[in-house]
């Protein structure tokens, strides 16, 4: 199988828990982690071996968020 789908969905699967785990209390800031989970949940069942954009845009979101790099 692809590596690199293989390394999307991971990444997806790490946002998602990163982003449940926020715990934020501003109302505003909790809807907007909301919509961002269900695009991630919804990307993640969506997404295919060959959607080599989505992976690259995946890897890009998931290293400013999570790994905090910039390009």
């Amino acid at each position: 199988m692809n590596p690199d789908y293989q390394r999307a969905l991971q990444q997806l699967d790490e946002l998602m828990v990163f982003f449940r785990s926020t715990g934020e209390v501003s109302c505003a800031v909790a809807e907007q982690e909301d919509i961002i989970l269900i695009k991630l949940n919804s990307l993640k069942h969506t997404l295919k071996p060959e959607d080599t954009q989505a992976i690259h845009n995946i890897d890009r979101y998931y290293r400013r968020h999570i790994r905090h790099d910039h390009d």
